[in-house]
């Protein structure tokens, strides 16, 4: 499980802070709107990309149905 918290969204790009856990450290991730590509702009190492991948999968979400909420979550089992 993992909070998402938006740092920035315009016509190109989505960026939001990812917090695996419980976590008070954060890593960033960020999405073009236009083509899908995903980039890790901060990993936070503790627990490698997983976290990273899930955070960029909820962003692909948003996009799709242009809804941007400030701060969000995502769980999986």
């Amino acid at each position: 499980m993992e909070r998402l918290e938006l740092l920035e969204v315009n016509e190109d790009k989505v960026v939001y802070r990812y917090y695996p856990e419980q976590e008070t450290d954060f890593g960033v991730v960020s999405v073009n709107r236009k083509t899908g590509e995903r980039k890790i702009e901060k990993l936070f190492d503790l627990y490698g990309k997983m976290y990273a991948v899930h955070a960029c999968n909820e962003l692909e979400r948003y996009i799709t149905n242009g809804n941007f909420p400030a701060k969000g979550g995502v769980a999986w089992y």
